[in-house]
Parts: structure tokens; C-alpha cells; sequence
């Protein structure tokens, strides 16, 4: 490992909250000026249906807080706590109560290789052994700040974090030939299929 690597806890080096505490269900308000991101909105490649996130008003006593861009998400629900790096979110945007929003308040940590190392094996490990609940595994917010993080040179941050983003815009492509060669065999199998037939 490398010598000038250092190892810190992650409530020391980003600030940790729950989204917005809403009371139940969230309430669907088709032209409502808040949009909420939810569990089923994180990826690995960034926020899905971005343009679709649910639209509510809230009913807060003080301003919200919003998400910002390069704030990291981090499912607090579910089997899988995975971490998503925010860029450019809508405005007037918060969170679900079941995403922790993190985010970093240490020059020598970059919110991209944050995201990146808490979707690696060692800390996914952690979460999912830290989750608790019978019923659906959840995480509390002392055993994410407790996560310990890695932190090298920010210059070595940015290289992983372009090897990873690298290697996410090939698995894209080789997903999106796989869909268009099954696109083709699905033609040829009706074409065949067809002429035999008739």
C-alpha cells in the first residue's frame, strides 16, 4: 500500500445526514416544486430518470436541505447499499429518508473516488455486515460514519477514478452491441422462421 496512504473514519472526513425526513409515503404532486430522488434512482453510472424524479411539496417549518452537486448518495436500505456520485442535480432537490447524503468536507478526498471505494468489496462488506433489521437490512447513520476510508494522493484518486469511469463507458457500449446484435438475430428468426413456415 502506498506509504502516503491514510486511513480515516468516514464521519471525519464528510458530513453525514438522512434525506429529507418525510412522515409515511411521499405524496405524488404532478406540477409540485420539489422533486425527491428514491432508492430505485441510484446507479453505479449516475441518477436514473432524471428527468422523471418524483414531484412533491413539502410541508417543512425551515428550508430543506438540498442535494448539491458532487454530494454522494448511499442507499441506507436494502441488500445492496450502493453509493452514487451526484453531478449537477435539479434544483430544489432532496433525498428520500432512506439515502444517506455524504459529503466531503476534506480537500485531499475526491467525492468521485469516495463513491468509487464505497461500491468496492471491502467497504460493501462492512455495510452489509453493519445492516440490521429482520424484515428489510438497514443501515444506521453511526455505523456509516464508522466506515473506514482510504484516502491516497488526490493524483492517484484521479487515476482510479478515470480507469473506473473508463471502464464503465466500455461496459455501455459492449451493452449497447449486445442489444443490437439481439436486435438483428431477433429479425433473422422472424425472417426465417417466417419463410419456413409459409
Amino acid at each position: 500500500m502506498n506509504t502516503l496512504t491514510r486511513i480515516a473514519l468516514l464521519g471525519d472526513v464528510a458530513s453525514i445526514r438522512q434525506g429529507h425526513p418525510f412522515r409515511g409515503a411521499i405524496a405524488a404532486v404532478p406540477e409540485g416544486p420539489v422533486q425527491v430522488i428514491q432508492l430505485k434512482n441510484l446507479a453505479l453510472d449516475g441518477l436514473q430518470e432524471r428527468d422523471h424524479l418524483l414531484r412533491t411539496a413539502l410541508r417543512a417549518r425551515k428550508p430543506p436541505d438540498w442535494v448539491q452537486d458532487q454530494d454522494v448518495l448511499i442507499a441506507g436500505r436494502g441488500n445492496h447499499p450502493l453509493a452514487m456520485l451526484l453531478h449537477n442535480p435539479p434544483e430544489s432537490t432532496v433525498c428520500s429518508p432512506h439515502l444517506y447524503v455524504l459529503r466531503v468536507c476534506t480537500p485531499d478526498l475526491l467525492p468521485a473516488f469516495l463513491a468509487w471505494q464505497l461500491n468496492q468489496r471491502a467497504a460493501q462488506a462492512y455495510l452489509r455486515q453493519q445492516a440490521a433489521g429482520s424484515r428489510q437490512q438497514s443501515l444506521r447513520k453511526i455505523a456509516v460514519a464508522q466506515l473506514p476510508v482510504h484516502v491516497p494522493p488526490v493524483a492517484q484518486q484521479r487515476r482510479i477514478v478515470g480507469i473506473a469511469s473508463a471502464a464503465q463507458a466500455e461496459q455501455r457500449c459492449l451493452e449497447a452491441l449486445i442489444h443490437i446484435r439481439q436486435q438483428e438475430i431477433a429479425v433473422v428468426a422472424e425472417q426465417v422462421l417466417q419463410g419456413s413456415s409459409a
